[in-house]
């Protein structure tokens, strides 16, 4: 009897664990904090098709025939809304912009969990519908697990035109651990449980999905943003990601923290001296052609 209860005994825990996991990581609010028409700009809005049936919410502004396309991934908790601030100024720039809630965030479709990877697919998915559109020349700006999620598209879609992360971290791991010591859970056994439950439940090992593994795939122009008084994702994330990266650019904020919507606003300046002069380098039909024939979506 026994050797037929511990089975069932097993299966059920991990049943009951994967459930409590996609409790515990839950997105819970999901209203907007800002609206384009009162930051002056319009969107056009959309619904964008992704994994497995869903749609996303999305708004477009792509006034500017030909230019890049500025794709934003927003971080963990927000959505698109959360991105806004940077959007006047690109297109004051002569650049276009696509701003969108990934799934179980914002106005998106609800799945069964969130995670860097679902990210990523969302915003390949936007991608691909802007080339249905005639869109081929892209540049990702991603904040935090978004920033992740753009790390992780980069490299694999070697047809960007350049990518600026915003206060990304290392890897998964120091992550959890911190969301674990928030809870009062002990990092062994239980924590160590956690994570290895976490990679069961996105179908992905920390360690392939961690930005320090990515970002030595990026080919693309990049820039590692990070503030200064971030204590959510500490400065040392970033100077860990250059290290993987020799031909990454890294942008040390002052005063700035994690989640500081102002702060990275009062530093779209150097941000876009950055990014100026890899807006000339390389035409758009080039660029297109090269995602074209390297069969990314």
């Amino acid at each position: 009897m026994l050797f037929i209860a511990a089975p069932v005994l097993v299966t059920l825990g991990l049943f009951a664990l994967r459930l409590w996991l996609q409790w515990a990581f839950r997105i819970r609010d999901r209203r907007w904090v800002d609206d384009p028409e009162r930051l002056t700009i319009l969107a056009e809005r959309v619904r964008v098709p992704t994994r497995r049936g869903r749609t996303l919410s999305a708004a477009w502004y792509l006034p500017h025939p030909g230019a890049p396309v500025v794709v934003m991934v927003h971080g963990w908790g927000a959505n698109g809304s959360h991105l806004l601030f940077m959007v006047p100024r690109l297109l004051s720039e002569g650049l276009n912009v696509a701003v969108f809630d990934a799934r179980c965030h914002g106005q998106s479709d609800d799945d069964t969990f969130a995670s860097l990877p679902r990210f990523a697919e969302d915003a390949e998915a936007v991608m691909g519908a802007l080339r249905a559109r005639g869109h081929g020349d892209f540049i990702l700006l991603g904040h935090s697990v978004g920033a992740g999620a753009a790390l992780l598209t980069a490299s694999r879609n070697p047809g960007i035109r350049a990518v600026i992360s915003l206060a990304a971290f290392s890897h998964p791991e120091p992550m959890m651990n911190g969301w674990l010591q928030e809870r009062g859970i002990p990092r062994r056994p239980l924590g160590l449980i956690i994570n290895r439950s976490v990679e069961w439940l996105i179908g992905h090992r920390f360690d392939d999905i961690a930005p320090r593994t990515t970002v030595a795939r990026i080919q693309a122009p990049l820039l590692l943003v990070h503030g200064s008084e971030d204590t959510v994702v500490p400065l040392w994330h970033a100077r860990r990601l250059a290290q993987e990266n020799p031909r990454a650019t890294v942008l040390t904020l002052p005063g700035v923290q994690h989640n500081d919507p102002e702060g990275f606003a009062r530093h779209v300046d150097p941000i876009l001296d950055w990014l100026r002069p890899h807006l000339r380098h390389q035409d758009p039909v080039e660029l297109s052609e090269h995602a074209r024939v390297s069969g990314t979506p």
